[in-house]
């Protein structure tokens, strides 16, 4: 039984019930009322206990009702809703909306379904949830993150009717609280460190960097790249992908464009959808793959792919940058929400001397340590 069946059930001339499972049953009168039905049987007789009407009463609500009822008669317990069927609730309303949904469920997955995916939605109490955040107390931000989500999905679950109220909604109060670290990152007079280490390295994996550096996206924007986003002199990254769920213009300068067309060349008949994509499973570049390869060089600990984007913005600083136009080519949020639904543009104009210069520096830095990238150089005349 779903909400549709529910839905397509008709009146007749006399009323009747059908059974939902777990001795809830679904009374339909002749005027068309729907309501919800708890049977069971005491002292030889069957008895009947009205819930509530259906869609007041949702069949999610209504089975979880049941369950409470039956456990507050002390007759024998029907199965009720468990703290996965919560985390099921919580992945619909969640999917599409937060930008870190898979992580996020694989967090959940690993850390704390294992314990509490079988337990009922009552039984999921403070003392239960804390001795199986314990096991995980060497790691703030993911304990944090865990107890973030658990309350979320507690939550969703009395918004829904499913639960009175949630038990683990102070928790947060025994932990300290988790100190903020920012991403290593180098000043822009120190790329040549970063470019040095490139000196034995593919010459994709060159282009990759020097894109990296120049586009000042995020790591999971920058890998994920898709040639239908490059529209002549920009590139267009649509909503879905951006941490701010807005569409984000990145200015292209005439060298780039070049290195983008340099790198089709480069993937010899393996050309796909993704602009880095050079594994064999033909797919995007790891988002993290520039911190990994950082992580074996002696700028481990040093310098991060995000942390180029902290580079980036001090260099813009540094060169006298409006503070608007230079949080904008970080995709960044600024002023009120009300100064936002005015102020619509994107200092896209602005932004592409500035990107253009910011090449140039980059470039010129790149060049001082390894050589010159030829199909970026002009050619000269035979005359």
């Amino acid at each position: 039984m779903t909400e549709k069946d529910i839905k397509k059930l008709n009146a007749k001339s006399k009323r009747y019930s059908v059974n939902c499972g777990e001795s809830l049953y679904l009374r339909v009168s002749p005027t068309g009322f729907k309501s919800w039905v708890l049977r069971y049987y005491q002292a030889g007789k069957v008895r009947d206990i009205t819930l509530g009407r259906w869609p007041d009463l949702t069949l999610l609500q209504a089975k979880q009702q049941a369950h409470l009822k039956r456990e507050e008669l002390k007759i024998k317990p029907s199965k009720g809703l468990t703290f996965a069927d919560g985390y099921k609730l919580w992945q619909r309303k969640k999917k599409g909306h937060i930008v870190s949904y898979h992580d996020e469920c694989q967090r959940i997955e690993r850390h704390l379904l294992p314990y509490l995916k079988k337990l009922q939605l009552e039984d999921v109490t403070a003392p239960v949830v804390l001795n199986v955040l314990l096991k995980i107390e060497d790691k703030l931000p993911t304990l944090k993150r865990c107890l973030m989500r658990v309350n979320e999905i507690l939550e969703l679950c009395v918004c829904a009717g499913l639960l009175n109220a949630n038990p683990c909604r102070k928790l947060s109060r025994i932990f300290a609280s988790h100190q903020v670290i920012n991403r290593p990152f180098i000043p822009a007079n120190e790329l040549y460190k970063l470019f040095t280490e490139l000196k034995k390295e593919p010459q994709w994996f060159h282009c990759y960097v020097l894109f990296a550096v120049y586009s000042m996206l995020r790591p999971i924007e920058c890998s994920c790249i898709q040639w239908s986003w490059i529209q002549s002199d920009t590139l267009v990254l649509p909503a879905e992908i951006m941490k701010k769920r807005r569409i984000h213009r990145v200015p292209l300068c005439p060298e780039i464009i070049m290195l983008l067309q340099h790198v089709k060349t480069l993937r010899a008949g393996r050309l796909n959808k993704y602009v880095w994509a050079f594994g064999r499973n033909r797919q995007a570049i790891n988002k993290q793959h520039i911190t990994k390869w950082l992580s074996t060089t002696s700028l481990k600990g040093k310098l991060c792919h995000h942390g180029l984007r902290a580079t980036a913005r001090t260099w813009m600083r540094d060169n006298n940058v409006i503070y608007e136009v230079a949080e904008d080519a970080l995709a960044h949020l600024t002023g009120t929400a009300t100064e936002r639904a005015y102020l619509r543009g994107d200092y896209l104009e602005q932004r592409r001397e500035i990107m253009h210069t910011w090449w140039n520096y980059i470039y010129s830095q790149y060049c001082a340590v390894c050589a010159s990238l030829s199909f970026l150089e002009p050619v000269e005349s035979n005359s």
